[in-house]
């Protein structure tokens, strides 16, 4: 038996030994609950219910603009504001209001650099806003926490520090046959 099948063995049970815990985590999203749900006769494939009359079937995000398809089982005005700049401290903010009729679909087509706040007049009765992201095309998307952070970067510097320990090792015992030149 040779140092290098030790030290693979090593090498691995460490690397299970420090993902188990990562793996272990557990996520949790907490969400309020509007207690609000959509009206009869909705469409089944609602996103966001905005109020009783009110639901979001779909959103997506095209050539700059997010376009959203309201559908209401009355008339009603929905307000919409694009997402405010984040690299200010004050200023104004620019709203829209869309009409959205009775028990049809309605799309509304917002600019908006990442999403919008929308409300109608009874969500405000009700105290609520109701905003829309725009959709992440990420392959692996976050929210990312702090600690998703720290737990990369040791892991990153765990692999770092195997490598050049492996080499060095690799190196003493003659194992590695780069750097011989042949005569």
């Amino acid at each position: 038996m040779t140092l290098r099948t030790p030290l693979l063995l090593l090498l691995i049970v460490s690397c299970i030994a420090l993902a188990a815990p990562a793996a272990a985590q557990e996520t949790t999203n907490q969400t309020t609950s509007t207690n609000v749900s959509a009206p009869a006769g909705a469409p089944s494939n609602v996103e966001l219910v905005v109020d009783e009359n009110v639901v979001v079937t779909d959103y997506h995000y095209a050539d700059g603009q997010l376009v959203i398809d309201f559908w209401s089982d009355e008339y009603t005005v929905v307000s919409i504001a694009p997402k405010v700049d984040s690299g200010s401290d004050a200023g104004t903010m620019q709203f829209r209001a869309a009409v959205v009729d009775a028990d049809t679909t309605t799309t509304v087509r917002v600019p908006s650099s990442g999403g919008v706040t929308l409300w109608t007049k009874q969500s405000i009765e009700q105290q609520r806003f109701h905003y829309l992201r725009k959709p992440n095309t990420f392959l692996i998307s976050g929210p990312w926490s702090g600690a998703d952070v720290r737990n990369a970067s040791l892991g990153s510097a765990l692999g770092v520090v195997i490598a050049v320990l492996y080499e060095a090792v690799s190196a003493k015992v003659g194992a590695a046959q780069r750097g011989e030149r042949l005569a």
